[in-house]
């Protein structure tokens, strides 16, 4: 019952009671006064007498219960104030505060506060502020849940009953630091108040908090996992590094988290362990344990965990009611046990059968242990080694270390001097009356707190003393085979560059000139596809020989490649340069012999000098290999010198290379096509051949006949290859939507059918641009067909499976094998133009030539292409010969796609007569 209802109740109680006595008073006093008197004067008396005694009489017991009462509500006055200083010094001696909060007619929330916290923060105490300025005060971070807060204090004075539970915020005080405060909230005060006001408590928690953020940080930087087992509900709560260390999450964990859930992580074999040793101590409640066991990580590996563990919570009984602990990965602890241990066995089993004899010896020199090797090494009587005493066992200092013989072992030296002996050298007679040669290492061994020991290991050199004598000779032999070649014998690379340093400060000072000569054999490895390796290597072995026989004392001659090699003479400025090439083309003027039959060879030849084209052996080395190479590119069989002409030249080449890879790497290459005619249907359209042409600026100017040449030597020209097939597909694509159709022509470089696997990069790059065998013709050179190695042989057959048909282009220029014409399936000859140019000329007429290809064309049933036409005479010869198509200047010049399109095939109409091409 409410205590303002009770006050009511025992107000009305005592009116009550007082009415009731002075009504039963009034009566009873009434009837005796009228008995009692004798006449109506006595009973005026009487009467007054009586009013005066009930006034005296209520008086003294109105002065009685006034004066009970006000002793108590003094009483209860002094209780309350004691109380609330009591709770003033309680709050002040926590540095915390009262606090009371309400909303005001315009719904704005007000704070006021007392105590020795508002002080603290600069909050002025007694007065009622708006909780926007408390606001301000508040730590960023912590904004969302004070607003939390304060949203829960508005349903409160909006009607709500709602729980507010202890907040801890952080307030910035008058010093502009941050401390935690937290905030209690006595949610029935706003019914006891008529103002409908609450109250509440704020305390100061900052150093607790700090201290379990600290703990926090110590926990998480020692990567320790935590956890708490309720026995009564066998409910675990972890931290998320307690997770971590199995590669979970505690999301990913069940909820809630029960002890069978963590038991069927532990390994197998260790929940047993565990299970055993756990048990007497829970009879015998000793709740201290430390425990090792395996966990299985999320990946399905096993984790090592130590765990350690107390009760933190326990029954009046004495049994625990929850666990509390910590989890630690101990995982790298386990494993370096585990390699100490398997390196404790090694090192067991590497004394064991270790090849070293390996001894011990007490302070004294006895030996206390001894392997199975020192057995063998120093045993010479069979008795063994332990027990006995180093001077026993009659090794001796040979004459070797300069100290003459019959000192034995120095273990002086050693177990009281500290020295360190490193293969000292002993020798030990053997009963055979030979001699064992030992190898001695001897070190000193204190143990903590004990004597000093030795060991030393032991080693019978007799036999390596032996070998190093043997490799000592060796090692000469091997100095000779790192600087000459090991097939002809003459100096390798290495040493021929070692000389010509030196050679070159010689020659500066006198004025000498140096001349440096690359000689490489022509089409070698022809010769060695032909005979096989180990007749090129004779042959290199014949050539070193005739070179060897052509140099003079002065000249250094050196092999320095499979066919290459390198002529270094000496002479002065007005000698002739060409001298020793013409000295060294001598060797191959003569056919060398090979198993009774002639070989004739011929070579290649680059010349540089000193000090006129190189100032540096790398540059003169450089300068003659690029003029070698020079000769080769020239045909070979001769000798080309260096100039800075054929340097500007390369630097031009890879110039242009680079730029070639700048422009394959963006794209600007540009589509151009070249009518072929049908010379036997009145001149119409038969199909295209597909050029290309670079859109680079820095290649502006430079055809293809310039830079695809550059484009082979430098690999570049299988990607140009594979970029034309997707130009060629996006105009086939066009002109399929204009609903027309065309077979076109494109060029695979010999170098690209050289690559591995590039006929099915071909194969992928026509599947993308959706081209097949009715849209494309593929030519490749003569030189290509008959020269094919196993790589172009494969993508050529490749082609030829995916049903696409192939031409040979320039027939005639190289080396024809009609087998190959046939091998290949070939459907088409293209006559080269160096033949159609000379057609009907008279006495250097190459008519003889063509009707012959017309004819064998005719008779293997090839389709013949004859290009550069450049006159109607040689249209009219052709067409009489029978030659079926024809290109060239005549009808037209490569013209850029679009404009072919425009300029042909809207003319043409592409009728499908037109386009067959068998």
């Amino acid at each position: 019952m409410p205590a303002k209802l009770v006050h009511h109740l025992t107000a009305f109680r005592i009116a009550a009671a007082y009415a009731l006595v002075g009504v039963l008073y009034v009566l009873t006093s009434d009837r005796m006064l009228t008995a009692i008197s004798a006449d109506y004067q006595q009973y005026q008396s009487y009467q007054t007498f009586k009013g005066w005694a009930f006034i005296a009489l209520t008086s003294l017991a109105l002065w009685g219960i006034l004066r009970g009462a006000l002793a108590r509500q003094e009483t209860a006055f002094e209780a309350v104030s004691q109380a609330e200083d009591r709770l003033r010094g309680a709050l002040d001696a926590a540095g915390g505060c009262d606090w009371e909060s309400f909303v005001d007619r315009h719904g704005v929330l007000w704070l006021r506060t007392s105590g020795i916290l508002a002080r603290r923060i600069g909050w002025r105490e007694g007065e009622a502020v708006p909780t926007t300025e408390l606001r301000a005060l508040i730590h960023p971070d912590d904004m969302e849940s004070f607003n939390a807060h304060m949203a829960l204090h508005r349903e409160i004075f909006a009607g709500g009953r709602v729980p507010i539970p202890p907040h801890v915020h952080r307030i910035r005080d008058r010093d502009g630091t941050y401390r935690w405060i937290k905030v209690v909230t006595d949610v029935d005060s706003a019914l006891r108040d008529p103002g409908g006001r609450l109250f509440g408590f704020a305390l100061d928690v900052h150093d607790q908090q700090e201290a379990i953020r600290g703990l926090a940080d110590v926990i998480a930087g020692g990567q320790v996992g935590t956890w708490r087992h309720d026995l009564r509900t066998n409910r675990l709560v972890i931290n998320d590094r307690w997770a971590e260390i199995i590669g979970r999450k505690p999301e990913d964990l069940p909820v809630p988290l029960m002890i069978d859930d963590w038991r069927a992580l532990v390994h197998p074999e260790d929940m047993v362990r565990l299970n055993t040793a756990q048990a007497p101590k829970f009879r015998s409640r000793d709740y201290f344990f430390t425990e090792e066991f395996r966990m299985r990580h999320a990946d399905g590996h096993w984790v090592w965990i130590l765990s350690r563990g107390r009760a933190v919570e326990m029954a009046a009984t004495g049994e625990a009611l929850v666990l509390s602990g910590v989890h630690v990965d101990i995982s790298r602890r386990k494993l370096l046990e585990a390699e100490l241990i398997a390196k404790n066995d090694f090192l067991q089993r590497l004394t064991e059968t270790s090849v070293s004899g390996i001894l011990a010896f007490d302070p004294s020199g006895v030996i206390v242990f001894a392997n199975m090797e020192a057995e063998q090494i120093l045993d010479t009587t069979g008795a063994g080694l332990v027990g006995r005493c180093h001077a026993a066992l009659g090794w001796l200092y040979g004459p070797r270390e300069g100290t003459g013989a019959g000192r034995g072992f120095p273990f002086e030296r050693v177990a009281q001097g500290g020295e360190t002996l490193n293969d000292l050298r002993l020798t030990l007679p053997r009963p055979d009356g030979t001699e064992r040669v030992i190898s001695v290492n001897a070190a000193p061994m204190e143990s903590r707190g004990g004597p000093v020991q030795v060991v030393c290991s032991v080693s019978d050199i007799t036999q390596r003393l032996m070998d190093e004598r043997r490799l000592a000779q060796a090692a000469e032999e091997a100095s000779h085979a790192a600087t000459h070649d090991a097939l002809t014998g003459l100096p390798n690379r290495e040493s021929f560059r070692a000389q010509v340093g030196p050679a070159q400060l010689r020659a500066r000072p006198a004025g000498d000139l140096l001349q440096q000569v690359f000689l490489s054999i022509d089409q070698f490895q022809q010769i060695k596809d032909r005979f096989g390796p180990q007749l090129g290597d004779r042959v290199i072995c014949k050539v070193a020989e005739r070179l060897e026989a052509l140099r003079e004392p002065d000249q250094l001659l050196a092999r320095v490649g499979a066919e290459e090699f390198t002529f270094l003479s000496r002479g002065r400025l007005a000698e002739e340069p060409e001298a020793a090439t013409a000295a060294l083309a001598q060797a191959f003027a003569e056919p060398f012999e090979i198993d009774g039959q002639p070989l004739y060879l011929s070579a290649s030849m680059g010349m540089s000098l000193f000090p006129m084209d190189a100032h540096s052996p790398e540059e003169m080395w450089l300068n003659a290999d690029l003029a070698m190479y020079e000769a080769k590119a020239l045909g070979g069989n001769r000798a080309v010198p260096f100039t800075p002409k054929l340097r500007d030249r390369l630097a031009q080449e890879a110039m242009i290379g680079q730029s070639l890879q700048r422009a394959i790497r963006d794209g600007a290459f540009a589509l151009y096509l070249q009518p072929k005619i049908n010379l036997l249907d009145h001149g119409s359209l038969a199909g295209a051949e597909a050029l290309v042409r670079c859109t680079d600026p820095a290649l502006a100017g430079i055809g293809p006949d310039i830079f695809m040449p550059i484009a082979e030597k430098t690999g570049l020209v299988r990607d140009i290859d594979l970029l034309m097939i997707d130009l060629v597909g996006a105009f086939v694509a066009t002109l399929r939507g204009r609903g027309q159709q065309l077979c076109i022509s494109i060029n695979l470089s010999p170098e690209s059918l050289r690559r591995v696997r590039f006929g099915q990069a071909v194969l992928a790059h026509l599947a993308a641009a959706g081209l097949g065998p009715e849209d494309v013709l593929f030519e490749i050179t003569e030189g290509a067909v008959v020269d094919l190695n196993s790589d172009a042989r494969e993508s050529i057959e490749a082609l030829l499976a995916a049903g696409f048909e192939l031409s040979a282009d320039d027939f005639g220029t190289g080396y024809s094998s009609l087998s190959y014409l046939q091998k290949l399936q070939l459907k088409e000859l293209k006559i080269d133009r160096s033949f159609v140019s000379r057609i009907a000329l008279g006495d250097f007429a190459s008519d003889a030539i063509v009707r012959a290809t017309l004819a064998m064309a005719a008779a293997l049933g090839l389709r013949t292409v004859a290009e550069g036409i450049d006159t109607p005479a040689q249209v009219v010869w052709l067409r009489q010969h029978g030659c079926d198509l024809g290109q060239g200047y005549h009808f037209a010049k490569p013209l850029p796609a679009m404009d072919f399109m425009s300029g042909f095939l809207e003319a043409d109409g592409l009728r499908a007569k037109d386009l067959a091409l068998g």
